[in-house]
């Protein structure tokens, strides 16, 4: 007698009406039919989710909820259970509705989400395709880490690839994994990493101090960089370190025991320590030179940073600057709210690179 456990069935009421994969297309008319002209169904990009696992599902759900208050789409979650016994695709239809800024009338984006499982080959990518909201970009944020091989049919169509390498146990081999991927399809995406984003609220901080002339001298002379952050964050700091390091244009780069080295504008040595300790994401980021120094530190509250700017000719100053939202959703409405090409992330991503 198999006494194998057998995994119950997730709950799928956060999901809307189960359809047919065939109907879907009928059964959303149905659903603005059936609503009489009270809301306004908006859409301006695909937005699609791929994830392995239906404890996720109730959760991207949410997810795409806040997200649809600033951002119209049709959203399409993309759930994979590999490890099925058979293979089948499930799927439902739902809604997300939000007051208009007027208040007077609710503005409402689909949601579509499927369950793939067990074997899919590149049926992923063409239910995706075959969903897709007419001719509006496809924004696709791939939850985890990337198969080997990547399906490379699903770049075809997509737009804005989103992830997080923050999650990635092996950062270099993933990104190695996706940049072959994409040139083997010939297909140039835009990369949006949210581990990326978490360090933008700091690299405007940093930014900020040096639009004040008497500080670029601080450049000039730049010995040292230390970064601190917490322990699950050392990519997130990598990529920090390799913005400054890019933006710098700083040459010669070395490895370490207590971090890496480069050159400086100068002609000097500028040593990098990056070292782990209790906190956020990141929380301190501090540049020494022959000059001075820069500190830009989280507050205990992690609502801001506390930048502290001291000369060696005994002049200095501080105050404190937003320090940002890590929260998912805010990660996400700034990779897509701001139209960026992230030329900046892969100039300091190619340094990364090198550090993973």
């Amino acid at each position: 007698m198999d006494t194998a456990a057998v995994a119950p069935p997730f709950d799928s009421s956060s999901l809307g009406r189960p359809v047919e994969i065939t109907q879907i297309g009928s059964e959303l008319k149905k659903l603005w039919e059936q609503d009489a002209g009270a809301t306004t169904k908006a859409s301006l990009v695909n937005f699609a989710v791929y994830f392995r696992g239906t404890e996720s599902m109730a959760a991207n759900t949410t997810t795409v909820f806040e997200f649809t208050r600033q951002h119209a789409c049709r959203a399409l979650l993309l759930c994979h259970e590999p490890g099925a016994p058979e293979s089948r695709v499930s799927a439902w239809i739902n809604a997300h509705c939000h007051l208009n800024k007027a208040g007077s009338k609710q503005v409402c984006c689909e949601q579509i989400a499927f369950l793939f499982e067990g074997e899919t080959g590149t049926r992923i990518a063409n239910t995706l395709f075959a969903s897709l909201d007419s001719d509006l970009p496809l924004y696709l944020w791939w939850q985890g880490e990337f198969p080997d091989p990547i399906d490379e049919t699903l770049w075809a169509w997509v737009d804005r690839l989103i992830y997080d390498s923050q999650a990635w146990r092996n950062p270099r081999e993933q990104f190695r994994l996706l940049h072959e991927s994409i040139e083997r399809a010939q297909r140039r995406l835009i990369l949006c990493d949210l581990n990326w984003a978490r360090s933008l609220h700091l690299r405007q901080a940093l930014a900020m101090i040096f639009d004040h002339p008497e500080n670029l001298a601080l450049l000039d002379g730049l010995t040292a960089v230390t970064i601190a952050h917490a322990p699950e964050y050392y990519s997130t700091a990598v990529l920090l370190a390799g913005w400054l390091v890019a933006q710098l244009q700083l040459a010669d780069l070395t490895t370490t025991p207590a971090g890496f080295a480069t050159t400086g504008l100068n002609g000097g040595h500028v040593a990098f320590s990056l070292h782990a300790q209790p906190g956020r994401s990141l929380s301190v980021c501090e540049l020494v030179a022959e000059a001075g120094s820069v500190r830009v530190q989280r507050d205990q509250q992690g609502d801001f940073f506390r930048v502290e700017v001291r000369l060696s000719s005994g002049g200095g100053y501080h105050h404190l600057v937003p320090a940002g939202s890590n929260a998912t959703t805010s990660l996400l409405l700034w990779e897509l709210g701001g139209g960026s090409q992230h030329k900046v992330y892969r100039r300091a991503l190619a340094v990364a690179d090198r550090l993973l």
